[in-house]
């Protein structure tokens, strides 16, 4: 058993093994080259800085397992890493057992997403389609990639199940505000569903779920992916209805507003939306998604502190994150 990254003690050189998942090459102020190393000990994910390299200086690949030497320390009260040794991990260390993962199975999410929606969304007509009935078909054509596709590169549920993930929590977040709140369930869940669906073909996520953005992601980024996605469904379904007299199409109007959520679901334009919420249901299906995508880098930050413990600012929140020394009572599951 080696070493977890919380185990480490600061001021002190400590070899461990991780999974090097990426290698940035970066430049001091001075202009010396060095490289930020992410690591992952498969319960966190640390950078930890290689001075003055470059990346074609490193000589272990990414997507491997080191045996590393680090020296955590505090700079300008927050703790951060150096690199002082590397090297190839032993051969009997399972690079699966250093892969950050959902909490939960990547199965059991994908079963009880479909299941609450249709409990929550239960079916009026069963010849007239329904937005469930969208997600149902989108989620199973696409099911083996959704068990282990990562919802980011980095920043929030960048890990192995994190798409389903970041899914499975909003959709229990959904449920509760929509106890509050008058929204059409329809749309709100299936927006919830189908939010960041386009990140299938954003990003390329292999089997450990590691991502990085494709050509198509970068040009046009998981909104516009994601309405192609349904538009291709919608088109299928508009073709069948011709070839059967008893077959009924979408709802447009439904199917116009959760492409509107899709669209809007980054709630401003400066924060990468196609346009802003225009009906309540895309803006609550934004604020959940902050919400989550928020609390996802938290408890990520929150591992890696001791109590009392300040961390580095956090790129995504914007601050610091601080753990309390006093007790905290929690019931969430």
């Amino acid at each position: 058993m080696y070493m977890k990254f919380n185990e480490l003690q600061v001021n002190e050189k400590s070899s461990t093994v991780a999974l090097l998942t990426m290698i940035e090459e970066k430049e001091t102020k001075a202009g010396s080259p060095y490289c930020r190393l992410h690591l992952s000990d498969g319960e966190t994910q640390i950078e930890a800085n290689l001075w003055n390299n470059t990346k074609g200086d490193v000589k272990v690949p990414e997507k491997t397992l080191v045996t590393v030497q680090l020296y955590p320390k505090i700079y300008k009260d927050c703790l951060s890493y150096e690199v002082y040794q590397y090297g190839p991990a032993p051969e009997d260390c399972r690079i699966e057992d250093f892969v950050v993962k959902a909490p939960y199975a990547s199965a059991d999410m994908f079963d009880k997403i479909l299941f609450i929606l249709r409990k929550q969304v239960p079916k009026l007509d069963p010849l007239q389609p329904d937005l469930i009935d969208l997600v149902t078909d989108i989620y199973n054509e696409n099911h083996d990639k959704l068990l282990y596709w990562s919802a980011a590169k980095s920043v929030h549920h960048n890990c192995y199940g994190g798409l389903l993930y970041h899914t499975y929590r909003m959709l229990q977040s959904g449920m509760m505000l929509s106890r509050v709140y008058q929204v059409d369930n329809e749309l709100l869940y299936a927006g919830i569903a189908l939010h960041d669906i386009g990140k299938l073909l954003e990003l390329e996520t292999d089997n450990l779920g590691i991502a990085d953005y494709s050509v198509d992601g970068t040009l046009f980024g998981h909104a516009l992916l994601g309405i192609e996605m349904i538009q291709k469904k919608v088109t299928e379904k508009e073709v069948s209805v011709t070839y059967d007299a008893s077959a009924k199409a979408y709802n447009k109007e439904k199917i116009n507003l959760l492409k509107h959520m899709l669209c809007s679901h980054h709630g401003n334009l400066e924060w990468g939306a196609i346009t802003v919420p225009a009906i309540p249901e895309a803006m609550l299906l934004h604020e959940i998604d902050m919400i989550d995508s928020r609390m996802y880098q938290f408890e990520s930050e929150l591992k890696k502190l001791e109590e009392g413990e300040m961390s580095d600012k956090v790129f995504g929140l914007g601050a610091c994150v601080y753990k309390p020394q006093c007790e905290v009572h929690n019931e969430a599951d």
